[in-house]
């Protein structure tokens, strides 16, 4: 697929970045589903990798869903209360000092862990000026 490898690092948008963009690349690229949990595996990498061997050897001969394979990545690099924080993170954003490029990067790294409250582009576009300052609203 010619991306980035994880190493299993334990920062919660690092993981949650790269396993949303390895999913959104399967998707576009059209992998298969029964192919998916293979592909990611290819990239795992250090830390990240001695958890999926665990994984295996616990599943011995049951097959791993795309699915489950998210929720246990999840799980494992980054926990719900992670994301959470993550998800407050989005909904308290202001420009405050930040540049307008700074903070529309930062509005878009944290909206993955709050998907639910930009649906739409209309959406996404409101939020995204509410937290301007004043004077670029």
């Amino acid at each position: 697929m010619g991306y980035k490898p994880y190493m299993g690092e334990q920062y919660v948008e690092i993981a949650g970045k790269w396993i949303m963009k390895v999913e959104k690349t399967m998707i576009q690229i059209k992998i298969p589903e029964d192919l998916k949990v293979n592909c990611a595996t290819q990239l795992l990498f250090d830390r990240a990798m001695t958890w999926w061997e665990t994984v295996q050897l616990r599943r011995a001969t049951e097959a791993l869903t795309w699915i489950d394979f998210k929720f246990k990545f999840e799980n494992q690099f980054y926990s719900r209360y992670h994301r959470k924080v993550k998800e407050q993170e989005f909904l308290a954003l202001k420009q405050g000092e930040m540049s307008v490029l700074e903070n529309e990067r930062r509005f878009h790294d944290l909206s993955l862990f709050a998907p639910h409250y930009v649906l739409t582009k209309k959406h996404m576009i409101k939020k995204l000026k509410d937290g301007f300052r004043q004077e670029l609203r």
